[in-house]
């Protein structure tokens, strides 16, 4: 069955073994499109980004991982079947990253459920996110913006420019369930809830939160988030984007949900480094010695800041 899944028209096809020259404010439909495009990341490693064909992960980087989870996977021929009649005029967008051991294992898994229900996986589209910092899962063209990808593999289900649902990361139930339960509309809330709940309603603040009411938030995310990693990973992704203000709000939110956990202090504190505010990086450390005297990176870090800020230009400390 041809045609089922649509994919935005590919502009240019090529291939490449540096990272694209592409605008930071570039847009899908404003630059040629590389596809099967290979990079290295911060750590070396030859990765994906971009926009790609299956095909691409036939390249000896990644045959062994794609070969070993298509093979290894058993599809429920009954959900198959179910799924058949309902994929017609639907598409899908398939993020992942080709360093992501979430990404390696279920991919190939959703294109074996998809070719087993009868459709034409030549018409995904698929696009691959970088890890690096700077650039923390985005693509070069950034067909990944204003789509909220948190967290990899993201299985987008559209009905025309509708966006139906998503499995995020892992399936709920399985992979087969969890896209039939979409697909039929079902009640479908896929994984992290936590964040999905920030997204859709208190995101949209574009100013700095009071503890007040980051307090408050906590409360009503608290239950729904599973682990403090959820919103340490998002912050990084907002200061890769450049959305320092919201990072921020978040840091700070996974302090209240996570009081006893360290990390999320250290986050904070290296967020507020990171977008120049000294003197909330220090108020953060202060506080991780008050939670865990004598610990060694806080004690290290404040003084580092504070005799920087006793060098500084004007400082009257310095006379």
């Amino acid at each position: 069955m041809k045609n089922i899944f649509m994919v935005a028209a590919i502009a240019v096809m090529a291939a490449a073994c540096q990272r694209a020259s592409v605008p930071s404010n570039a847009t899908p439909s404003s630059s040629p499109v590389i596809l099967n495009q290979e990079i290295r990341n911060e750590a070396g490693q030859t990765i994906l980004a971009g926009r790609a064909s299956i095909s691409a992960m036939q390249m000896p980087a990644y045959k062994t991982w794609y070969d070993d989870s298509y093979k290894n996977y058993t599809v429920d021929p009954t959900v198959a079947s179910q799924l058949k009649p309902l994929l017609p005029n639907k598409r899908m967008e398939v993020f992942l990253g080709s360093w992501c051991g979430d990404s390696r294992r279920e991919v190939p898994r959703m294109i074996k459920v998809l070719q087993q229900a009868g459709m034409d996986t030549t018409k995904l589209s698929i696009v691959f996110v970088d890890n690096s910092s700077a650039h923390y899962k985005q693509s070069p063209q950034h067909e990944e913006r204003g789509k909220n990808i948190h967290h990899v593999p993201s299985f987008i289900v559209y009905d025309g420019d509708r966006e139906m649902g998503r499995i995020i990361e892992s399936p709920v139930t399985s992979l087969e369930k969890d896209l039939l339960a979409i697909l039929q509309q079902q009640p479908y809330q896929p994984n992290y809830r936590a964040l999905e709940y920030w997204h859709r309603n208190v995101a949209a603040k574009e100013d700095p939160m009071m503890d007040e009411e980051l307090s408050r938030a906590a409360q009503t995310i608290r239950p729904l988030s599973r682990h403090y990693g959820e919103f340490n990973s998002y912050g990084n992704l907002l200061l890769a984007a450049k959305k320092n203000t919201e990072a921020i709000n978040v840091f700070k939110l996974n302090t209240f949900i996570y009081p006893e956990q360290l990390s999320t202090f250290e986050s904070l504190a290296d967020a507020w480094e990171r977008t120049g505010n000294k003197s909330g990086a220090i108020n953060t450390y202060e506080k991780i010695l008050k939670l865990k005297p004598g610990h060694e990176k806080a004690t290290r870090k404040l003084a580092e800041l504070r005799n920087s800020e006793q060098r500084a230009p004007g400082n009257d400390r310095e006379r």
